[in-house]
């Protein structure tokens, strides 16, 4: 008898009576699992009673959804917190984006400050060709020419000064901003200010040379006569006027040739002198609205000045009280003390007066 037939007979709860005794240990475990399961059916088969067994077990196990479970948590998880991104570091993100910014604007507007200085630069060499050239035609081109670089460079000036402008609002709250916005206002200031010089400088020679026509038409003129015929040819936008100024000698035959000679050169030359003046009025305006920024970025600036120095009398103030309060607090206390210590005498002293008025009686 094998070991298998003398065990039987006890009801050994693990013996197997079908061919397959000898299965692989996952199918007898299943099997196994399902002969001790209260959830088994009775009347099953083998195959049947595995099936039944191994969904039993399935749907009675609370864990069998977990690991779904737990990957749509850390889903959830993550897609809370890639949206609900914490306050401090959306603000540094924003932070760095606005230094990122502002720096850049500073880049470009350096960039246009040195096409600016390059535009002047042809202009002051556009005012000599004017000066050294003597035919007309030629004059009628290198205006032409000049007037079309002065409008650029005006236009250009208006958006450098606008977009300084914002610089200097941006940079209030912040030193090194304010460094970078005040570097960029003062190259502006500097070009601002040769170009002035240029167009001062060349407005003089400018009037030197009508100077110097009128004095050969008219040699034996004042210099009173003098300033007051360039004077008017300077400051007249209508060319027309310049006839006026020399009319006489026009009508005179022995200057004749000089006056028209020096009339058709004054008359070329108006154009320019007449955008000379007007550019130099614009320039004194730039440079009024640059320091109109300093006047408009320093008064915030004053303004957090006072309030620091308020606050900081408030704190001096507060500290001095809280001083205050606290030696009242301690003389209040020395007080209570005091009086305590004045009543404990004297109830002793009524106790020894009770004691020895009680102890002669």
């Amino acid at each position: 008898m094998s070991y298998a037939e003398e065990v039987s007979p006890y009801g050994n709860p693990y013996s197997v009576q079908d061919e397959n005794a000898y299965a692989p240990a996952g199918a007898a475990a299943t099997q196994g699992y399902e002969m001790s399961s209260p959830y088994a059916a009775a009347n099953a088969t083998n195959s049947s009673a595995t099936a039944i067994s191994t969904g039993g077990a399935a749907s009675a196990n609370p864990y069998a959804n977990a690991p779904s479970t737990t990957n749509s948590t850390i889903q959830q998880q993550q897609s809370n917190y890639q949206t609900n991104i914490p306050p401090a570091t959306a603000t540094a993100g924003k932070t760095h984006d606005d230094i990122t910014s502002f720096f850049a604007e500073v880049d470009d507007i350096k960039k246009n400050l040195a096409q600016y200085d390059d535009n002047i630069d042809r202009i002051e060499s556009l005012h000599e060709r004017s000066l050294a050239e003597v035919n007309d035609e030629q004059l009628q081109v290198i205006n032409s020419q000049m007037q079309a670089l002065v409008d650029e460079t005006s236009a250009l000036a208006k958006d450098l000064r606008q977009r300084i402008q914002a610089l200097l609002n941006r940079s209030q709250r912040d030193n090194t901003k304010n460094v970078q916005a005040n570097t960029v206002r003062h190259q502006f200031q500097a070009s601002v200010k040769r170009y002035q010089g240029i167009e001062a400088a060349f407005r003089k020679q400018y009037r030197d040379r009508a100077e110097r026509q009128y004095r050969t038409v008219y040699p034996e003129a004042s210099e009173t006569e003098v300033n007051e015929a360039v004077q008017q040819i300077m400051e007249d936008t209508n060319p027309a006027a310049n006839n006026q100024i020399f009319a006489q000698a026009l009508l005179n035959s022995n200057r004749r040739g000089e006056a028209q000679s020096a009339l058709n050169e004054v008359n070329a030359r108006h154009q320019g002198i007449v955008q000379i003046a007007k550019t130099m009025e614009e320039l004194a305006q730039l440079f009024q609205d640059l320091e109109t920024m300093v006047a408009e970025q320093e008064a915030p600036v004053q303004q957090i000045e006072v309030r620091a120095q308020q606050a900081q009398q408030d704190i001096e103030r507060g500290v001095g009280e809280t001083s205050q309060a606290v030696r009242h607090a301690r003389a209040a206390r020395k007080k209570k003390w005091i009086c305590l210590g004045i009543v404990i005498l004297i109830c002793a002293i009524l106790a020894g007066v009770l004691g020895g008025v009680l102890g002669s009686r």
